[in-house]
């Protein structure tokens, strides 16, 4: 699968959808600069350029449901589900659930690249 991930994808959109109890409460689209993107080197590194200069390195692994980065600063880890894989586009979407105060809370975020 990392062959397949392998490139640079530049990021098309982004966009956040917080839901309560099941129903779409907020949806916002996330500021993504020109040229922001992140390349994966089949080696299972890669990097985050964010547009502006920074630049923020990972490892990942990749299978046919998700893609995990794991942050070379820190110890950060984000596991994306992959809705999407094709030659030019690739569509991840991270998700973090919480419950509290009886109402279950999702946040979805959604990002589309493109090679």
């Amino acid at each position: 699968m990392a062959r397949e991930v392998a490139g640079k994808w530049i990021v098309t959109n982004a966009v956040e959808i917080d839901y309560e109890d099941g129903t779409e409460v907020f949806r916002a689209d996330m500021f993504a600069r020109p040229w922001a993107c992140l390349e994966f080197k089949e080696d299972g590194s890669g990097s985050i350029f964010d547009g502006e200069g920074n630049v923020d390195a990972f490892t990942y692994v990749a299978t046919d449901e998700s893609l995990v980065l794991k942050y070379t600063q820190g110890n950060d880890t984000t596991t994306y589900r992959i809705q999407e894989l094709t030659e030019s586009r690739l569509c991840v979407q991270e998700e973090h659930l919480e419950a509290y105060d009886g109402v279950v809370h999702k946040e979805l975020i959604e990002i589309n690249l493109h090679k």
